[in-house]
């Protein structure tokens, strides 16, 4: 019995989730940031799912909407730095 009622709670629970095959490219570009913990799974495979059908010239317009007016690249060099020429030891040293 007490399976049951777990198996209809979980089965109930995913019908409410989110159908992100329904919605729009854009609109799903808007909600970034803001989705549901229990939905990003779906979210982010259907959006995956998405870019990777899309031509070369949908991509760069999708990446180009993304960013949000700035720039936030980071170092090329992988380092994860962004002060080049630093080593990220902090300040200070002998004196």
């Amino acid at each position: 019995m007490r399976k049951t009622v777990m198996l209809s709670i979980m089965a109930a629970s995913l019908s409410f989730a989110a159908d992100y095959s329904l919605m729009s490219t854009e609109e799903m570009q808007s909600m970034r940031g803001s989705v549901p913990a229990e939905d990003r799974d779906a979210f982010k495979a259907e959006m995956q799912s998405r870019v990777k059908n899309m031509s070369q010239e949908e991509k760069d317009a999708f990446r180009g909407s993304n960013s949000k007016g700035g720039s936030k690249q980071g170092p090329q060099d992988g380092t994860g730095n962004m002060y080049k020429g630093s080593n990220g030891g902090g300040g200070g040293g002998r004196r």
